[in-house]
């Protein structure tokens, strides 16, 4: 890497430098703003600042709760869904509230805007119009020190934070033949960024992913589509409230007009389409090596590896309310565009589809993550962070996790405060990390409840109780935000003070207990005792008794949550708490884990390659045992001075 010391003439000094304006990358911005640092955020095309190059989609199953948990740390991609959201869906709500998922369709030009200005407010952050050419470095050490732009323009930074998506040597793929390089269309990729990252050091890897044809509305006939309408109820992904003005000047919802998708199938005529000219897809016909991600193939894929399918469903979801564009789902293809188009026709509806834009796909270079530590933070490179699809992974949702995390200790590390690890039993956010770093990709790392050991307990619903504590702590809100976090809060404390004082009368239950098909009482119980049998609802307990309902749905839900599933829950929070103790055992960076006869050679090696912070993360690399834990925590405190505690926090 470049090794010549920053010009005394940059053009700004910053405390952080955010490469790329995305998900991760405006996420990052914001977070490392609040930390009190001054951010620049460069990125190749301002008009671009929080674009969705895919999906115009936010949320789904474990992916909704970060998007919550983000919210709950000062981030921006709740509120911008919030303001841009044309359909929302609660996914798994046959499976009960506790693994609720909120999902929402996005009109993508709205949801670009709010990304702007939600970033534009937080005075300490400056996008600045530019394509990095190459970082700069200390000379006298592997120290991040600032960037340089190919307009020449030089910036300096005690950190620099790089979100590059797709963009470093992305090469789009539409057939064999056709090649083009760029991060998404109409984007050029980043190449010499990528070039001095690899010169200096790092283990470089190539992903793939792609996107479908998007096709023109207007052609579509919906007659023999299945509609599905948005399911919007009162629902906010954030918890700032901060359209509640326009809602006293007269506005019902701070949402656009809801829209709906249409529902419909690839047939048997479309894929013996694909089938005839497999080989002239990018993916099977050679022109692609690299892997894809697993859970959201191409229809390529779908073909080959599901031949006995009759049909693969199809969701036609609106760009946005200002265009009749269409995005098709479930389509995503690297096919020759005329063929694309003939696939296309042979769909129930689409029989005289315009096609608007050729699906593709795209390679693109990232690190494997186990070369960060947990904070995001390159291991060789004092200062610089890496988040989003760099690291491995795949999914607007993932990369804002990432870019909090990145961002806040960015701030923190350009101020010489102590740095931030989410532990796994504290949020979706710390599971996603602690996976990239100490188990690193095979495949684009997508985020699913099954991976958290703590599902029952960290909840879409609940995030905001998870996290607010670590935000203020860290001094994350301001005086309003904090104000209303903690008025949320007392409202949740006061309710389950309520119920757990009040008694119903069975006169009080009857009706509705009758209509709940649940037994009658004998006598008064309390609220709380009532409320945890099946099909019970407390907010009609509520009704029942009298009571004020509290304004938000979302109080008597996580209430509501934790009464009738304690048992489940205190288990799962003595788990945790074993977890956060474990998570509080230092593991010094300068152990020498290949001396430690008393650990395994494979403990010895993956120790040795990942260099954990603490005994909760070596607890989560693969290959180390619990016998492996004990004779590790032995080991730590043969070589401390004093002496040696009595319990070990990994013993049960």
């Amino acid at each position: 890497m470049n090794g010549d010391s920053l010009p005394q003439f940059a053009e700004a000094d910053f405390d952080v430098l955010v490469v790329g304006g995305g998900h991760a990358g405006t996420e990052a911005a914001v977070a490392a703003a609040r930390t009190g640092a001054t951010v620049g955020l460069i990125t190749s095309a301002l008009e671009t600042i929080g674009q969705m190059s895919c999906n115009p989609a936010i949320g789904g199953v474990a992916k909704g709760t970060v998007v919550r948990e983000v919210d709950a740390l000062g981030g921006i991609m709740g509120r911008s869904t919030d303001l841009a959201m044309l359909q929302f869906r609660m996914l798994n709500r046959s499976k009960g509230p506790a693994v609720w998922a909120p999902r929402a369709q996005c009109d993508r030009g709205l949801y670009r805007r709010a990304v702007r200005s939600l970033v534009e407010q937080h005075s300490r952050v400056y996008p600045i119009q530019g394509t990095v050419g190459r970082l700069v470095m200390d000379a006298a050490a592997p120290k991040v020190g600032g960037l340089v732009t190919l307009e020449g323009r030089r910036f300096s930074a005690r950190a620099v934070v790089i979100t590059t998506g797709t963009f470093l040597r992305g090469r789009m793929h539409i057939g064999t033949t056709t090649q083009i390089s760029g991060g998404r269309a109409g984007d050029a990729a980043s190449v010499h960024l990528a070039e001095q990252l690899e010169s200096a050091g790092l283990v470089v890897e190539r992903f793939k992913t792609g996107t479908p044809p998007r096709i023109d509305g207007r052609f579509v006939d919906y007659g023999q589509l299945r509609r599905q309408e948005s399911e919007i109820e009162d629902f906010d992904y954030s918890w700032s409230h901060f359209w509640e003005e326009a809602r006293r000047n007269g506005s019902k919802t701070r949402h656009p007009a809801q829209m709906p998708c249409w529902i419909t199938q690839l047939g048997a005529e479309g894929k013996a389409i694909i089938e005839r000219n497999i080989q002239s897809s990018a993916m099977y016909g050679g022109a692609i090596a690299s892997r894809g991600p697993r859970y959201c193939p191409s229809v390529e894929d779908k073909v080959v590896k599901f031949p006995n399918a009759e049909t693969h469903q199809i969701f036609l979801e609106p760009e946005g309310s200002d265009t009749s564009e269409l995005y098709v789902n479930g389509l995503s293809t690297s096919l020759p565009a005329p063929i694309q188009l003939e696939i296309l026709k042979t769909i129930p509806g689409l029989q005289s589809a315009r096609m608007t834009r050729a699906g593709y796909a795209i390679e693109y270079d990232y690190y494997p993550p186990t070369q960060l530590d947990s904070t995001l933070q390159v291991k060789s490179i004092e200062g610089l962070f890496f988040a989003g699809q760099i690291n491995g992974t795949t999914g607007y949702e993932e990369a804002a996790g990432q870019g909090v995390v990145a961002g806040i200790n960015a701030g923190m590390f350009s101020a010489g405060r102590a740095s931030l690890v989410l532990g796994r039993e504290s949020s979706y956010i710390g599971v996603l990390v602690d996976d990239l770093v100490t188990k690193g990709v095979d495949e684009p790392y997508r985020l699913f409840t099954s991976r958290s050991e703590f599902r029952l307990t960290v909840r879409q619903d609940n995030a905001l109780r998870r996290l607010a504590p670590i935000g203020a702590d860290l001094g994350l809100y301001s005086g309003r935000e904090q104000s209303m976090i903690d008025g949320r809060l007392e409202q949740e404390d006061h309710l389950r003070s309520f119920v757990d004082a009040t008694s119903i009368s069975p006169k009080q239950a009857e009706l509705h207990l009758s209509a709940s098909a649940s037994s009658p009482l004998s006598h008064s119980v309390k609220l709380t005792e009532l409320a945890r049998r099946p099909g019970v609802s407390l907010a009609e307990l509520l009704d029942a008794v009298g009571a004020e309902r509290p304004r938000s749905k979302e109080v008597i839900l996580s209430t509501e949550l934790e009464i009738k599933y304690a048992g489940y829950f205190d288990r799962e929070r003595i788990h945790a708490e074993r977890m956060r103790q474990m998570g509080d055992f230092r593991l010094p960076n300068d152990l020498t884990y290949e001396s430690m006869q008393s650990l395994s050679f494979e403990a010895r090696q993956k120790l040795s390659s990942v260099r954990p912070r603490t005994l909760a993360q070596a607890s989560s690399i693969p290959g180390v045992s619990p016998s492996d834990l004990q004779n590790l925590v032995i080991e730590v405190e043969r070589n401390r001075s004093g002496p040696t505690r009595d319990r070990s926090p990994v013993e049960s």
